[in-house]
């Protein structure tokens, strides 16, 4: 898998985790995605059937997106009944500086935290703008694996093995979340297989570096 497949994977999950569309939902319907992430698993991986099961569906698109949509407001939606966050800063400390004497400043649950900041400081660096829909949440998930997708593209491998260590290590924190609303197979698989993704990552640059 070369740095081109590995940017359009990063897309593709970025997509799903945005409000769903009938394009997505027809390509659930047709098995598309489901060959496209079969391809992405390694030859020896076992489990195959249940982390890919979300992308399969016997029924129509036009069914599959309003399951998609209910399913999507409930969980993500700031005013659904389980209102899971997608924001890195959420699942950690507020902020890690010592000097800081806020009350709340090691607690999580918060936006705009370390993680946002320091973001902010890269997408600044890379000359990045952020789209209005998350000024105030720079670390939305959304917006990181976007990023993720452009260092792919530009071959920034030392930058690549930095952020998936510095940024997503939440992951699997945000799966415990969704588990526990007893989720929609798509975005469960969704987030599964994002996460065995960044495993393999870290896996294959701890065998350079040994």
């Amino acid at each position: 898998m070369n740095h081109v497949d590995k940017a359009l994977f990063c897309d593709i999950i970025s997509s799903f985790l945005l409000p769903p569309t009938l394009e997505i939902a027809e390509q659930i319907s047709n098995g598309q995605y489901y060959f496209f992430f079969k391809n992405f698993l390694p030859s020896n991986y076992e489990n195959d059937k249940i982390i890919l099961r979300g992308f399969l569906s016997e029924k129509n698109p036009e069914d599959i997106l309003i399951d998609l949509e209910k399913e999507y407001y409930r969980l993500f939606s700031e005013t659904g009944k389980e209102r899971i966050s997608l924001v890195e800063s959420y699942y950690k400390p507020w902020t890690n500086d010592p000097s800081c004497l806020l009350p709340f400043a090691r607690e999580k649950g918060f936006l705009m935290g370390d993680s946002a900041v320091h973001l902010l400081d890269l997408f600044s660096y890379y000359g990045l703008e952020i789209d209005k829909a998350f000024q105030g949440m720079p670390d939305h998930l959304v917006i990181e694996l976007e990023f993720l997708s452009y260092l792919y593209k530009k071959n920034y491998s030392e930058s690549i093995r930095c952020f998936i260590r510095d940024h997503l290590d939440w992951i699997s924190r945000l799966i415990e979340e969704v588990k526990r609303c007893n989720p929609h197979p798509f975005y469960l698989s969704s987030l599964e297989i994002l996460n065995l993704f960044l495993m393999l990552e870290e896996k294959k640059e701890a065998c350079l570096n040994d």
